[in-house]
C-alpha cells in the first residue's frame, strides 16, 4: 500500500514544534519559548526515534539532540503564524521485519535531508492493540470499550518531522537556522514559479515517487509485491479510492458508531471488491482460453510433427496386414475343405432323420393292431393253461420213463467218456476269410478315429497359437503407444475419464512407463521400423513375463476395470483421511482460546503445527495395519510425506512472521511453537530430508534475529 502524506506544524493552528516532537517520540522535552515541559514518556506504540542529519553536517562532525533541535527551530521563527516544522507520514510495509522497516525509514529520511537540506526527526510507531472487552474490569485504556475494535495490526508507520529552514553552523559547531531563508519547499507557488521551480503539488508527487523507489528496492530484495505510485486511473485499474476518514470518524467507527464517511468508504470498498472479483473471474477465463489455445496449438504442432512418422507407420501396418493375409491362405483352404465335409455330414444327418421318421410311422401303425393282438394272446394263454394240464399228466408219465432211462445212461457214461477222449475237437482255421475281414474293418475304424482326433487337435493348437501371437502384438502395441492420444486420455484437449473410460489415465501411464523402463523396452527404435520393433517387443511377452506381471497385463487389456479396482481399494483411505481431517479441524478450533486468540496467519500456522502430531500418528497407525489394502497404505505413505514437508514449511513461516503479532499474543504463540519444534525434531529427526531440516533452521534463525533486534536499545539522537 502506498501512503505518504505531509502537513505543516503551524503556530497559527496553535501547534509547537517541541510539543509535536515530544508526542511523536514519546519523550520528555522542555519548551523554552512557552516555558512548558511536554511529558509523553508514557505513550505506547513508539518503536524507535532517531535524529537524521544531512551529510553536509555529518561531514563536519555536528551532533544535536531532540530538545536542542526543536527549541532552536522555534527560536528561528518570529511570526505568530509561522510554520515551525513539517511532518511526512509514511506507511511502512508490514511484510518486512522490525529491523528492515527501521532501516527503510532512516534511508528515506536521509534522502529527504540531503534533497531539501533539512534535519529530520524519525519516529516509528506500531499499532497499539488493546485487550478484549471485559465487563468485569473497570474502564481502562488497556481494554477495549464495549463495541470498540482494535486498529489494523499491519499499520506500522513512521512520522518524519523536518525543519522548515536550512541548518547553518554557528560558533563552536553549534546548530543555527537562517531566520531570513525558508527551504524552497515552503515557498509559495508564485515564488517557486519565479525561480523556475515546479508547483508544490508536483513537488509532493516527486517526493512520493522517491519514497516508492526507496521502498521497492527493499521489497525486491525479499521478492515481495512492489508499490506503485501511480493513481488507479493511471494504472488502468477500475478502482475508486476511499476518502480520508480523519481521527474523529475513525475513533467513532472503532467504537461501533456508524459515520457518513464510514458508510461512503464501505460502499466504495464493496464496489471495488465487486469489480475486483469480476476482473479476477475474467482473468481466469482469459487464462483458461489462452491455455486451451496454446495446448491446442501445441497438440496440432505435435500432430504435424508426427504426421510423417504416422504415415510411415500406417504403411508398415498395411504391409504387415498383407503379410498376415498371405499367411492365412492355407488356413482358408483348410476351412473350405472342412465346410465341404460339413455339408456331406449334414446330408447324412438328413437321411438318418428321414429313416427315423419312417421307423416312427411303422411303429405307430404296428401299435394300431396292438389291442386285437392282446385279445388273441389272452385266448392263447387260456388254451395254453389247458395244454399245461395235459402236459402235467404227460410229465408224470415221462418221469417214470426217465427213471428207467437214467439207469441205462449211468451204465453208458463210461463208454461216452472214453469216446470223448478219443474224439478231439477240431481247431479253428486261422485263414477264415470272414474273421480276417472283421479284424481289418475294426482296425481301419480305429485308425480313422485317431486321424480325425489328431487333425482336430492340431487345428485347435494352431488357432490357439495364432490367438496368442496376435494377443502378444496387441499388448506390445498398447505398451509402446501408451502416450499416444488413441491410448491415453488427452487432458490438454479437455478430455476426462468419463469421456474416455477405456484409455489410460496419468497414473496408469506412469505404471506402464516404469514397467517398460524396468524391462528396457523403448517406445521407438530408430534402427528398426515400427513392425519389426513391434514384433521384437511382442516376443518379450512370454509365459514367464505374463505369469510374473499379471497386474500389468490386466491393465494393458482393460484400463477401465483396473481403474475401478484401484479406486475401490483407495476409497478406504479417502474415507479415513476425511475422518481425521475433521478431527484435526475440531482440535484446532478448541485451542484458539487457550493460545489467546486466533492471531491471523501466524496463529493458523501454529495451530496446524500443534495438530500435526496426532494427525501423523493416525497416518502411521493406518500404514502399519496389514489388514488395509496395499494400495490404500501406499496412498497413506505419500500423504504422510506431504504432511511432514508441509509442517516444516509451516514452522518456518510461523517463526518468520512472529514479530507481526501483538506483544500480548506473541509470547504464548512463540512458546507453543518452540515446544512443538522440540518435540517434532525429537520425533522425526531421522526421517526428515536435508531441505526440511533447512526450512526448520531458517525459521528458527529468523525468529532469533527478530528477538535480538527487539531487545536492542533505541537511540534518541545520532552522533
Amino acid at each position: 500500500m502506498v501512503h505518504i502524506a505531509t502537513k505543516a506544524i503551524s503556530r497559527k493552528a496553535g501547534q509547537s514544534a517541541v510539543a509535536s516532537a515530544a508526542y511523536r517520540a514519546g519523550d520528555v522535552l522542555d519548551d523554552a519559548k512557552y516555558g512548558k515541559t511536554h511529558d509523553y514518556s508514557k505513550k505506547s506504540g513508539v518503536m524507535s526515534s532517531d535524529i537524521v542529519l544531512p551529510f553536509s553536517l555529518k561531514a563536519l562532525g555536528v551532533s544535536v539532540d531532540r530538545e536542542t533541535l526543536w527549541n532552536t527551530a522555534e527560536a528561528a521563527e518570529t511570526r505568530s503564524d509561522s510554520r515551525v516544522a513539517r511532518e511526512w507520514l509514511i506507511n511502512l510495509p508490514y511484510e518486512l521485519d522490525e529491523y528492515d522497516r527501521h532501516q527503510l525509514a532512516i534511508n528515506f529520511a536521509q534522502k529527504l535531508c540531503d534533497d531539501m537540506d533539512v534535519i529530520a526527526d524519525v519516529c516509528i510507531h506500531r499499532p497499539v492493540m488493546k485487550l478484549p472487552f471485559d465487563p468485569n474490569v473497570p474502564p481502562s485504556s488497556k481494554y477495549l470499550r464495549e463495541g470498540e475494535e482494535n486498529p489494523d495490526p499491519r499499520n506500522f508507520h513512521a512520522h518524519i518531522l523536518v525543519t522548515t529552514r536550512a541548518p547553518t553552523i554557528g560558533p563552536n559547531k553549534t546548530l543555527a537556522f537562517d531566520p531570513k531563508l525558508k527551504t524552497p519547499f515552503e515557498w509559495s507557488n508564485k515564488k517557486r514559479k519565479a525561480h523556475d521551480l515546479p508547483s508544490s503539488m508536483q513537488e509532493i508527487k516527486r517526493v512520493r515517487e522517491m519514497w516508492v523507489d526507496t521502498a521497492n528496492k527493499v521489497l525486491a530484495e525479499y521478492h515481495l509485491p512492489l508499490m506503485d505510485a501511480r493513481s488507479y486511473k493511471d494504472q488502468g485499474l477500475d478502482q475508486q479510492p476511499t476518502i480520508k476518514m480523519g481521527v474523529e470518524a475513525t475513533a467513532m467507527e472503532r467504537r461501533g458508531i456508524t459515520t457518513e464517511k464510514g458508510n461512503t468508504n464501505r460502499a466504495i470498498k464493496a464496489r471495488n471488491k465487486l469489480v475486483a472479483d469480476n476482473h479476477i473471474k475474467q482473468e481466469a477465463d482469459n487464462e483458461r482460453r489462452i491455455k486451451q489455445y496454446r495446448d491446442g496449438l501445441a497438440w496440432a504442432t505435435e500432430k504435424n510433427a508426427r504426421l510423417p512418422g504416422s504415415i510411415g507407420g500406417t504403411k508398415q501396418r498395411a504391409d504387415f496386414a498383407k503379410q498376415l493375409s498371405g499367411s492365412s491362405e492355407p488356413h482358408i483352404t483348410y476351412c473350405t475343405e472342412q465346410n465341404n465335409r460339413t455339408a456331406i455330414r449334414v446330408d447324412d444327418t438328413k437321411r438318418c432323420v428321414e429313416d427315423a421318421k419312417s421307423g416312427i410311422a411303422w411303429a405307430a401303425k404296428r401299435c394300431e393292431n396292438l389291442p386285437k393282438r392282446c385279445d388273441d394272446t389272452k385266448q392263447r394263454i387260456n388254451g395254453t393253461a389247458q395244454a399245461n394240464n395235459k402236459l402235467t399228466q404227460r410229465i408224470d408219465d415221462t418221469k417214470q420213463a426217465i427213471e428207467g432211462i437214467t439207469e441205462a445212461i449211468g451204465k453208458s457214461n463210461i463208454e461216452i467218456n472214453k469216446a470223448t477222449e478219443r474224439s478231439a475237437r477240431p481247431a479253428p482255421n486261422p485263414f477264415d476269410d470272414a474273421a480276417r475281414r472283421a479284424r481289418a474293418a475294426r482296425l481301419d475304424r480305429q485308425q480313422r478315429q485317431v486321424d480325425r482326433d489328431t487333425r482336430a487337435n492340431r487345428h485347435k493348437d494352431e488357432r490357439i497359437f495364432e490367438y496368442a501371437e496376435r494377443m502378444k502384438l496387441h499388448l506390445a502395441m498398447r505398451l509402446i503407444q501408451r502416450h499416444h492420444n488413441s491410448m491415453a486420455i488427452s487432458w490438454a484437449q479437455g478430455e476426462t475419464i468419463e469421456d474416455a473410460p477405456d484409455k489410460f489415465d496419468k497414473r496408469q501411464v506412469a505404471i506402464l512407463s516404469e514397467f517398460a523402463k524396468r524391462l528396457g523396452i523403448e517406445d521407438k527404435d530408430k534402427a528398426l521400423g515400427f513392425r519389426d520393433h513391434l514384433q521384437q517387443v511382442g516376443k518379450r511377452f512370454d509365459y514367464t513375463l505374463v505369469e510374473n506381471n499379471k497386474s500389468i497385463i490386466k491393465l494393458l487389456r482393460d484400463p477401465k476395470a483396473e481403474r475401478e479396482r484401484y479406486l475401490a481399494l483407495i476409497k478406504h483411505f479417502e474415507d479415513f483421511r476425511d475422518d481425521i481431517d475433521q478431527k484435526r479441524a475440531t482440535f484446532k478450533t478448541s485451542i484458539i482460546n487457550k493460545l489467546g486468540g486466533s492471531a491471523g496467519d501466524v496463529g493458523r500456522l501454529t495451530r496446524d503445527v500443534v495438530s500435526s502430531f496426532n494427525y501423523t500418528e493416525w497416518l502411521t497407525d493406518y500404514i502399519d495395519n496389514d489388514n488395509h489394502p496395499a494400495e490404500a497404505r501406499k496412498c497413506a505413505k505419500e500423504h504422510l510425506a506431504d504432511t511432514l514437508d508441509k509442517t516444516c514449511q509451516q514452522f518456518k513461516f510461523a517463526f518468520r512472521d512472529m514479530s507481526s503479532l501483538p506483544t500480548t499474543q506473541r509470547k504464548a504463540y512463540s512458546e507453543t511453537l518452540k515446544a512443538a519444534l522440540e518435540t517434532f525434531t525429537e520425533q522425526y529427526d531421522g526421517k526428515l530430508s536435508e531441505s526440511q531440516h533447512r526450512a526448520l533452521q531458517d525459521g528458527l534463525e529468523s525468529y532469533q534475529h527478530q528477538v535480538s533486534r527487539t531487545n536492542a536499545p533505541s537511540r534518541g539522537f545520532s552522533p
